[in-house]
């Protein structure tokens, strides 16, 4: 809101120096006494002397320099007011970010279909995927985080919070890059014959459990090893290091760098969406509300 040489100007006269002013703005004194010189030529009146001493300003400079101290102190504070104002206009929504469950999904899915004059602030909470812990992850919701975005299916979790559908994930195996199957570009199931495919653990995801159980009896030459109620980081490097394939998402692609997520020719997904509390605040409620409906409008 003011010339920035009319900042350097004060700091020079607060130093009383060139060179100390320099130091202070990391340039050389020579930048320091072009900025100096093109202001004086711009108002056409002498600012500076140079002493013994140091510098001092003429009477005309003493005069810009307690002027310019309060336009520039009035420009700050009324800055500083304006972003208030326009935060307190915006309504700010928590969004939770993990690994496997990018808050990206979420913003670019805005980016793309929001014409909404309404404004929101998105703040990114971390967390991690243990899978001993995301359940407490959840609980949080409402308190600590307004969203979670990705393929939430799990009982447990639906339990205490509410979900929204945003779209499907393909289910896909992923495998070791010194696996067999690493070479091929889609996966039958005669394939997955012999080997081990480790799954989440039964019981939780019924979607998944029905999958898992209509293979069991159409191709019972598969190995399925269950692991958590959870996937987290360590269920990736597990199957990297024991040569086992993995059933995962095709969002999980670029999850493992020593993992192939590859197709199957099955016709199985699963439904990827929001995970919110059951309490929404009333900024938390009203982004949901515009979610549904521009999805339906972009329909």
């Amino acid at each position: 809101m003011y010339n920035p040489q009319i900042k350097t100007f004060i700091l020079v006269a607060d130093r009383g120096s060139l060179s100390k002013a320099a130091e202070d703005l990391f340039v050389t004194p020579a930048s320091i006494m072009k900025q100096m010189n093109t202001l004086e030529d711009r108002l056409n009146l002498k600012l500076l002397k140079r002493t013994n001493q140091g510098i001092e300003l003429t009477d005309a400079g003493r005069y810009i320099y307690d002027t310019a101290k309060k336009i520039i102190g009035e420009s700050e504070n009324a800055v500083q007011k304006a972003r208030a104002i326009e935060q307190r206009s915006m309504r700010t929504i928590r969004i939770g970010s993990s690994f496997l469950n990018p808050s990206k999904v979420l913003l670019d899915l805005w980016n793309k279909v929001s014409h909404s004059s309404v404004e929101y602030r998105f703040k990114i909470i971390p967390y991690d995927d243990y899978h001993d812990q995301i359940l407490s992850v959840v609980q949080s919701l409402g308190s600590k985080i307004d969203f979670m975005v990705g393929s939430f299916n799990s009982q447990q979790m639906l339990s205490i919070s509410d979900f929204y559908k945003l779209g499907y994930y393909r289910l896909c195996v992923a495998v070791p890059k010194n696996h067999r199957l690493a070479s091929k570009t889609k996966l039958s199931l005669k394939d997955l014959h012999g080997e081990h495919l480790i799954t989440v653990k039964g019981g939780d995801t019924i979607q998944l459990d029905e999958y898992r159980e209509k293979l069991k009896m159409t191709h019972p030459q598969i190995i399925f090893d269950e692991s958590h109620y959870f996937y987290d980081l360590e269920t990736f490097n597990t199957c990297e290091v024991t040569g086992s394939l993995l059933l995962t998402l095709d969002a999980w692609a670029d999850i493992h760098p020593s993992l192939i997520t590859l197709p199957v020719e099955w016709d199985f997904s699963v439904p990827y969406g929001l995970l919110f509390s059951r309490s929404l605040s009333d900024e938390a409620a009203s982004f949901l509300e515009d979610i549904k409906n521009l999805l339906s409008t972009n329909k």
